[in-house]
């Protein structure tokens, strides 16, 4: 086999969303297939290539997954790498990007087995409603949004979630209602397209349904887009989606970078899917 599209047990042929890179890739005469990353009867050491797509139970299973990403990256090329995924897999990598300048949603981080006064935060900070999440997460799981009249649960919900691991306690940004979040996606730290995306989270209004493509206008997102893919890695990465929002100020802010295994969205660009298997033959 050349390139293992690498997934889970969950969605063994893929999120439609990103299975359009395996048949880019055969147009390209490689022999590309999904692969589930736990099945053992895989030897990784025939793989040229292993690329990380749908592992969406990753962060269910964090430590045997990067235990996988060391193994496999010890006998072939795994992209991202497994440095990257075990970076990427716990958010404290926003402390990172906020040190270096880039302007992060602002973040109270609570540690394992941490408490947290959610009201007296809000209010010195001015915050109307907060969002809860744990450092470890993906696709809003274990993800609450808390609004001023719940703030005297919001304390007991932080200790809560502090017993697995850190939590991040943020401001909920309302134009995610309206403006939702942008995602910026990058191939070998070049820009392939753009994605409008709404709040995760069934209990956020949504001015949008679905997720749609979108031709980037604002160039001063744009050049932060850019600088927090080179800030994560840049060329390096085979792969990154940069997801930026508009704060209560109204100002763009870091959200997330999503360089383990994000939806790029494929079909949402003429030629996403062909530019990113390119990106992967460059690597051959």
């Amino acid at each position: 086999m050349d390139i293992a599209v690498i997934t889970y047990a969950g969605l063994p042929r893929m999120n439609p969303l990103d299975a359009p890179l395996v048949p880019a890739l055969r147009a390209l005469g490689l022999d590309a297939r999904p692969v589930i990353w736990d099945d053992p009867s895989v030897d990784w050491s025939r793989v040229r290539a292993a690329v990380v797509r749908n592992a969406w139970d990753s962060h269910l299973r964090r430590e045997e997954f990067l235990a996988w990403a060391d193994r496999v990256g010890s006998v072939t090329r795994l992209f991202n790498p497994a440095d990257v995924l075990r970076w990427n897999t716990h958010k404290g990598y926003l402390k990172t990007l906020e040190a270096r300048g880039l302007p992060l949603t602002p973040t109270v981080w609570v540690p394992p087995g941490g408490t947290l006064d959610v009201a007296a935060t809000a209010r010195e900070r001015g915050w109307d409603a907060v969002v809860l999440k744990p450092a470890v997460a993906a696709g809003g799981l274990k993800v609450f949004i808390v609004r001023r009249e719940q703030w005297d649960d919001a304390s007991a919900k932080v200790a809560e979630l502090a017993k697995e691991g850190d939590v991040m306690v943020q401001p909920y940004l309302r134009a995610f209602e309206t403006e939702g979040e942008r995602s910026y996606i990058f191939f070998n730290g070049v820009f392939s397209h753009a994605v409008r995306r709404p709040p995760t989270l069934t209990t956020a209004p949504r001015g949008f349904a679905e997720p749609h493509g979108f031709t980037p206008d604002n160039a001063a997102e744009q050049q932060l887009a850019h600088e927090v893919m080179e800030a994560s890695g840049g060329a390096r990465l085979l792969y990154a989606r940069v997801d930026v929002a508009t704060d209560n100020e109204g100002r763009t802010r870091l959200q997330e970078v999503e360089v383990t295994e994000p939806c790029l969205f494929l079909p949402m660009d003429a030629g996403a899917a062909e530019r990113m298997a390119k990106a992967v033959v460059a690597r051959l």
